[in-house]
């Protein structure tokens, strides 16, 4: 009668274990690990390589420098190797798992390095002084310092308040006061003091207020306040004092630019070369009457 007992009483048991969520889970992990031993065939008796060599490690460093705004210390530069591997054996994984199908991220990242090698390859060449000289003279226009403006400012705050304030103290400077640099700051009913540039360039300007304020500068006429002033972020009272207009470089001065332009020319060049073979090697068909239905509006 005990032994009769004793069979009912452990199938319960066991019921009860395989209604275990964490069981189900264990269970289920086995299954699938399983299924992509099959899928995946026996394991290489040599590890795969992962090699990195000098336009890889070119591509790591430029990637931390535009990260971080500095270039990587040794032990950086190894950190960032080190996560660097990591993600490439995980990504490996992955596309063995055909993880990267349909996806947009992967594609563009993809995409984003193999240009950055072919403009690293292109960036190698060293131009000759005739190939430098060439570029320069072809637009010399082009080089010249930045124009100077010097200039004061009033910052009186955001909103209703900030904008009736700056409105305010410009409208309360008497007319013969008015625009005239030596009355600032005594006597020119501004307030706070104002601050003053001299011989700004337009990047200094829109560091300390931004790209908008950097523009408006150049809009503003001379030897008079103006206000308000919006560079996005609350009003200014800006008084433009003097300007002095960018001058022409001459060609050692303008080098360092004129190299640049040149890189960026051989890149440009490079990638359309590539683009073309690219073009001969792939067949490219587009459902045209999808394509205008969906040009027009009317849905695919």
């Amino acid at each position: 009668m005990e032994v009769a007992r004793a069979g009912p009483a452990k199938g319960e048991a066991l019921g009860r274990l395989l209604r275990q969520p964490l069981l189900q889970f264990v269970l289920i992990g086995a299954l699938i690990f399983g299924l992509y031993s099959v899928l995946k065939g026996a394991e290489p008796s040599t590890p795969t390589e992962i090699h990195l060599g000098p336009a890889e490690l070119k591509w790591l460093h430029e990637t931390w420098r535009g990260q971080f705004g500095h270039p990587p210390s040794a032990m950086e530069m190894r950190a960032a190797v080190t996560a660097h591997v990591d993600e490439e054996m995980r990504y490996r994984e992955g596309l063995a798992l055909g993880l990267d199908r349909d996806d947009t991220v992967v594609r563009r990242r993809l995409a984003q390095k193999y240009d950055f090698l072919l403009g690293s390859q292109a960036n190698e060449t060293i131009p000759t002084e005739a190939q430098l000289r060439a570029v320069f003279e072809r637009t010399p226009a082009r080089y010249a310092a930045p124009a100077l403006t010097s200039f004061c400012q009033v910052y009186f705050g955001e909103g209703a308040e900030g904008l009736a304030r700056s409105r305010a103290a410009v409208a309360a400077l008497a007319p013969s006061a008015a625009g005239k640099a030596q009355a600032l700051p005594a006597g020119s009913g501004l307030r706070p003091n104002p601050r003053c540039y001299e011989g700004a360039a337009p990047d200094e300007a829109a560091r300390d207020f931004g790209t908008v304020f950097a523009g408006t500068l150049d809009r503003l006429p001379r030897d008079a306040w103006r206000a308000p002033v919006e560079p996005g972020y609350g009003f200014h009272a800006v008084l433009v004092r003097a300007r002095i207009p960018g001058q022409p470089l001459n060609f050692q001065q303008a080098r360092r630019a004129v190299e640049a332009d040149w890189r960026a020319e051989i890149v440009r060049q490079a990638r359309e070369r590539q683009d073309r073979d690219l073009r001969k090697r792939y067949r490219v068909t587009i459902d045209e009457a999808a394509l205008s239905r969906l040009g027009a509006g009317t849905g695919p």
